[in-house]
C-alpha cells in the first residue's frame, strides 16, 4: 500500500488542525527559544567554547526541529520562521568540511575520532539532518541542506563501504539507515539504497562496541537481523532500526526481513506494549526487557519510543497492509504520543508513566542521590532533548498516515479530518475523534473504498446518500464502491469499555482500565482525590460524558477506607463517589499530583 503524502492531504478543521496551530505558532518557536538558550544553535558554528562545550547529540535535536518547520512552511508562509531556519541551514552548511562531514562536536573537539567511536551518535546525528533536508527539500523550503546532506551521505559511503577505514561497522543508535532510505526516494541514487543494504546487512555480524553496561542486543547487534524475532534492547535505537527493515523489506521484496519484522511487531504488540502504545518499560537503558514486563509507576515508554512504534507501524502496513498495524498507530498516537505535550504547546514529557504518586516524587527529591522517578509535569527542555522536537515532527506531517491506495483501491485508515486525491477521487472526511465516533466523508469520483473499523468500535451504523446500508466488513476493513458522487455516514458507537490485561502482567492483576473510544482514561488526585490504588470500579452502565475544560467521564466507583491502624482485621468500609476520569493524554495539566490508569 502506497500512503498519500501529507503535501498533498490538507488538513480540516478538528483535532488535529487545533493542535497542528498550537505546534506552528507556539510549541515549534518554543523549542527554537529553549535551543537557544542552551546552546544548541551557537554550536552549528563549528567555534570552539570549553566553557560552553556542545554536545554529541545536539545537530539530532536541531535537524528534527528543522524537520518540523519544513512541515510548516509547506502548509503555510511564515516569515520569521523562515528566517530562522535559513539562518541555521546556513551555519550547517557554511561549516561542513569539505569532504562533506559536518559534525558539531567532532569537528570541532575531537577530529581525530570521527567515526571511531561507535557509541557517540554520529551517524545517528548524520540520518536526522539528513531527513530534515530530504523534508526541505521535498517542502520546497530549501534545497542548500539537501545537497550538502547528499555529500555528507556520499562521505559516509566512502567511509564505510568503499575505503571501510572506520573504527565500527554499524552505527550504536540505529537511525542514518531509515534517513537514507528517504534519501533513495528523494533522488533516485541506487548508491544510497545501497549504503542502507550494507547497514543492516552487516549488522550483528561482528564484534562490535557498546556501553559499559550494556550487552550487543543493546543495539540490535547481537545477531544478523534477518533472524531476529523478539523486540530487544534500547526502544528507539530498535524501532528505528526495525522502520528501516522494512523499509528495505518493501523496496527490494525482501521475504527474510520481511518475516522478521511481522514477527518482531507481533512481539511488541502481544507482550511488550502498554495499554497507552508506550514502548520500552525499563528506565535502565531505556530498554525492552521480556514479557509481560510493564510496571506503571516506574514505566519508561518514551515518547520517543512511542514516535517510532508509529513509524515502524506505518511503514509496516506499506509492506503489507493489515488493520492491525493502523490500530496499534492509534493506539499510540492518542495516548503515548499525545501525553508527550502539554495543553499549552510549551512543555513536553519524555517519560510517559501510567501512574502517578507526588509523594515518591517529593521523596525522590529529597535524596542526594536520585532514584529513577518521572517528572511530575511537563517541561520546556531537557538535557536530552529528542522528544519535543520529535513531536512537533509528527504532528505537523500527521497527514502522511490518514490514507493509502494500492491496486486500485482506496483505504482510509486514520479517521483525521482531511481531504486529498486518492486513486483519482477526491475524499473529503470530517471526524468527530477522538471525542465522538460520528465520521462523514464526500466522495467525488469513482472510487473503490476501503474504511477501516477500529479496533474499539462498538458496533459500526453505516448511511451512504441518507440511506442506511448494512457495511460490508471484511478483514477490519468497510468494503464499499462509489460510482458517482457519494455521501457516507459513518458512526462507530464509542462507548466506556473495561480493558484486562493478560494474567502475565503481574502489575494489573485483578485491575483493570477504562478506554472511551481511541483514548485510555485516568483518574487525577486533582478531581478524585488520594489513595486511587483502593478505587474500584463495578460498572459502566452509568457512566456520562461531562464536557468542561477537559472531556470527563463520570462514573459511580467505591473508595475502601479502614481504620487508622496501618494493619486491620477490621474489613475495610466501601464508600460510594463519582470517579472523574480524563483522556491520559490530557494528565498532568493542572499541577503536580497523583495518576492512576488501572483500578479494582
Amino acid at each position: 500500500m502506497k500512503t498519500i503524502d501529507y503535501r498533498q492531504v490538507e488538513i480540516r478543521k478538528g483535532f488535529f488542525k487545533e493542535l497542528q496551530k498550537l505546534n506552528a505558532e507556539v510549541s515549534v518557536y518554543n523549542i527554537y527559544k529553549r535551543f537557544d538558550e542552551t546552546g544548541r544553535f551557537r554550536a552549528l558554528k563549528c567555534i570552539r567554547d570549553d566553557e560552553h562545550k556542545s554536545n554529541i547529540f545536539w545537530d539530532s535535536d536541531i535537524a528534527k526541529w528543522l524537520e518540523s518547520v519544513a512541515y510548516i512552511l509547506a502548509k503555510k508562509k511564515d516569515a520569521k520562521l523562515q528566517k530562522l531556519a535559513k539562518d541555521v541551514i546556513d551555519d550547517i552548511c557554511s561549516n561542513q568540511l569539505e569532504n562533506g562531514y559536518f559534525n558539531s562536536y567532532f569537528q570541532v573537539y575531537e577530529p581525530e575520532n570521527i567515526f571511531k567511536r561507535r557509541t557517540d551518535h554520529e551517524l545517528y546525528c548524520a540520518g536526522h539532518l539528513i531527513e530534515a533536508g530530504v523534508a526541505m527539500h521535498e517542502a520546497g523550503v530549501d534545497h542548500n541542506l539537501y545537497a550538502a546532506m547528499k555529500r555528507y551521505a556520499d562521505y559516509i559511503y566512502d567511509r564505510f563501504v568503499v575505503k571501510k577505514d572506520t573504527g565500527f561497522y554499524t552505527g550504536g543508535h540505529p537511525e542514518v539507515e531509515l534517513a537514507l532510505v528517504k534519501l533513495y526516494v528523494a533522488s533516485g541514487e541506487e548508491k544510497y539504497l545501497d549504503l542502507v543494504s550494507h547497514f543492516i546487512d552487516e549488522r550483528g555480524r561482528h564484534s562490535e562496541e557498546t556501553y559499559p553496561f550494556a550487552y550487543n542486543d543493546y543495539d540490535q547487534s547481537h545477531i544478523p537481523v534477518r533472524e531476529q524475532r523478539e523486540a530487544v534492547g534500547h526502544a528507539v535505537r530498535a524501532l528505528y532500526l526495525y522502520s528501516a527493515m522494512a523499509d528495505l523489506a518493501r523496496i527490494k521484496g525482501d521475504g527474510a526481513l520481511t518475516e522478521a519484522c511481522e514477527a518482531i511487531f507481533e512481539n511488541i504488540a502481544e507482550k511488550k506494549m502498554y495499554i497507552t502504545g508506550g514502548a520500552g518499560s525499563s528506565p535502565h537503558g531505556e530498554t525492552f526487557t521480556f514479557a509481560y514486563d510493564l510496571p506503571n509507576i516506574y514505566a519508561y515508554s518514551e515518547t520517543c519510543a512511542g514516535i517510532a512504534l508509529a513509524l515502524f507501524c506505518d511503514r509496516l502496513a506499506k509492506l503489507k497492509n493489515d488493520a492491525k498495524y493502523h490500530e496499534v498507530f492509534e493506539r499510540v498516537l492518542y495516548n503515548n504520543i499525545l501525553a508527550g505535550e502539554s495543553k499549552d504547546g510549551k512543555g513536553f514529557f519524555y517519560v510517559n508513566p501510567l501512574e502517578f504518586h507526588e509523594d515518591i516524587c517529593d521523596y525522590n527529591n529529597s535524596l542526594r542521590t536520585k532514584l529513577f522517578c518521572p517528572l511530575p509535569e511537563r517541561v520546556e527542555v531537557f538535557e536530552c532533548s529528542c522528544c519535543p522536537p520529535n513531536f512537533t515532527r509528527l504532528i505537523e506531517s500527521i497527514g502522511g498516515y490518514i490514507f493509502g491506495e494500492g491496486d486500485g483501491v482506496a483505504y482510509v485508515n486514520q479517521y483525521i479530518s482531511a481531504q486529498a486525491i486518492v486513486c483519482g477521487a477526491k475524499i473529503v472526511l470530517d471526524s468527530s475523534l477522538p471525542y465522538k465516533g460520528k465520521i462523514r466523508l464526500k466522495v467525488s469520483g469513482a472510487c473503490r473504498l476501503r474504511l477501516r473499523v477500529p479496533a474499539w468500535s462498538g458496533g459500526v451504523t453505516m448511511r451512504v446518500n441518507d440511506e442506511r446500508v448494512q457495511p460490508n466488513i471484511q478483514e477490519k476493513y468497510i468494503h464499499l464502491d462509489c460510482r458517482e458522487e457519494s455521501v457516507i455516514m459513518l458512526d462507530f458507537h464509542i462507548r466506556p469499555r473495561f480493558v484486562y490485561a493478560n494474567e502475565g502482567v503481574w502489575y494489573d492483576g485483578g485491575r483493570k482500565a477504562v478506554e472511551y473510544g481511541p483514548l485510555v482514561l485516568c483518574g487525577e488526585s486533582c478531581d478524585n482525590g488520594k489513595n486511587l490504588c483502593s478505587v474500584s470500579i463495578p460498572s459502566l452502565a452509568r457512566a456520562k460524558v461531562s464536557e468542561g475544560e477537559f472531556f470527563t467521564l463520570e462514573v459511580p466507583a467505591r473508595r475502601m477506607h479502614t481504620d487508622k491502624s496501618l494493619y486491620s482485621y477490621e474489613k475495610p468500609v466501601p464508600e460510594e463517589f463519582t470517579l472523574h476520569l480524563i483522556p491520559y493524554f490530557l494528565w498532568a495539566n493542572r499541577g503536580k499530583g497523583d495518576m492512576q490508569i488501572w483500578f479494582l
